[in-house]
């Protein structure tokens, strides 16, 4: 089958709050595959798991987004080589969870900081200027999206934090694979939330994506969910 699979590279930020050492930074970047095995996802945190509740669930989701049962210890905040939105920050707790979908074609990522400091505004920050500067800049894999911004139905939901930055990206090299991706933050806490897809309508895209940032940015204003 055909899915969007996840590429990992090392952490810049370990869950204690301390930059991996050698670390060039983290990297989730989605390719097409033909595997048979469906996409993993797990949660990571800090021991008192005090982000759970910023996670989305299955619930927050159309039918069939299904979270998967092995894991995803690595962020996707890495745009291309050698430029990470993360890169020198420290944050006391860390979450990721991801979503596939039956049938294959979609899926659903997310990462949450509990940062230290400024690092909150400072990701978002770093986030906007290589969205920017990566526009089609291939990643560590050799994967290159050309980005534009989301779409006004997508971006609403954004206006309800403190900060927030995104793009919507299409692989300049087939085209069949796309993006929206929302990075944000409220207080201490930064997310990115990405939404792809393989060989899907950009309606179907925006849609999928303007549901799962109204889901997560609302978490953000009432964790109970």
């Amino acid at each position: 089958v055909l899915a969007a699979a996840v590429l990992l590279a090392p952490a810049a930020c370990s869950d204690d709050g301390t930059p991996g050492e050698g670390s060039t930074g983290t990297s989730v970047s989605p390719s097409s595959t033909s595997s048979t095995s469906a996409p993993t996802a797990t949660t990571v945190r800090g021991d008192d798991g005090t982000l759970d509740s910023l996670l989305l669930g299955a619930t927050d989701l159309p039918a069939g987004f299904e979270e998967s049962s092995e894991g995803v210890d690595e962020t996707i905040t890495s745009f291309c080589a050698g430029e990470d939105a993360t890169a020198g920050l420290q944050a006391s707790a860390r979450a990721v969870r991801a979503f596939a979908r039956t049938p294959p074609g979609a899926s659903v990522l997310q990462v949450v900081f509990d940062f230290e400091g400024t690092g909150a505004a400072d990701f978002v920050a770093a986030a906007d200027g290589i969205l920017e500067r990566c526009s089609d800049v291939p990643d560590a894999t050799g994967l290159a999206f050309a980005y534009e911004p989301l779409a006004p139905a997508v971006a609403a939901p954004l206006e309800g934090v403190e900060q927030s930055t995104g793009r919507y990206g299409v692989s300049a090299g087939s085209g069949s694979l796309t993006i929206d991706v929302a990075v944000f933050r409220t207080g201490s806490v930064g997310q990115l939330v990405a939404v792809l897809g393989l060989d899907l309508p950009r309606e179907e895209l925006d849609a999928l994506a303007a549901q799962a940032f109204t889901a997560a940015v609302a978490r953000t204003a009432d964790p109970s969910g």
